[in-house]
């Protein structure tokens, strides 16, 4: 019973042990290489199907009580020495997959985070659509500011996810543009941006 309990949300290949889900977070951690949020560690680890959301907070929990994850202020996880050697000699127990998942996911979050944290999206709601302002800062002040009015709040988040997924991406695109430095060509139906 207990083990369909803890099931829920288990991928299979997943884990089931609170010792193997405490040395999976350790590994997700030494390999990201810098703190993360709590919910960013319990997200991946769920929403990838590695382990039980519950097992997996109950193991960021005992981590923390023996002092193998410090957990700050503002609640992001970073491994202690000790959470070190966890990570550098049990991780063999745990399946290559979900240790090369876990850090792969926790990379890409981590990505994800500083992009929100250093460019800026705000939706502005209107009578008719929505504008919807991308930001691109460079250390306190903005390099790229473009306003766009759209016809609703499913456009603006579509424009939100897709600027922030690669901000450079759209940076390089308009400087290119604008200083004539791209290829572009139209054909009525599609418009082609040939970066240099």
């Amino acid at each position: 019973m207990k083990r369909d309990t803890f099931a829920h949300g288990v991928e299979p290949g997943g884990l089931y042990n609170t010792n193997e889900i405490k040395i999976l977070i350790c590994y997700m951690l030494a390999g990201a290489g810098e703190p993360m949020p709590r919910q960013t560690v319990l997200d991946i680890i769920y929403g990838n199907g590695m382990a039980n959301l519950f097992e997996a907070g109950a193991a960021i929990d005992e981590l923390i009580r023996y002092d193998n994850i410090i957990e700050s202020e503002d609640g992001s996880l970073s491994l202690t020495e000790t959470g070190r050697q966890i990570a550098d000699t049990l991780s063999g127990m745990i399946p290559l997959t979900l240790r090369e998942r876990s850090v792969k996911s926790a990379i890409q979050m981590l990505t994800r985070i500083r992009r929100e944290r250093e460019n800026t999206v705000t939706i502005e709601k209107l009578d008719k659509g929505c504008n919807v302002t991308c930001t691109i800062n460079d250390q306190h002040s903005p390099l790229l500011s473009i306003t766009l009015r759209v016809a609703d709040t499913l456009q603006a988040q579509i424009i939100k996810e897709n600027f922030l997924n690669d901000p450079v991406l759209f940076y390089r695109s308009v400087l290119s543009v604008l200083t004539g430095d791209a290829h572009c060509t139209n054909d009525g139906r599609h418009i082609q941006i040939d970066l240099k």
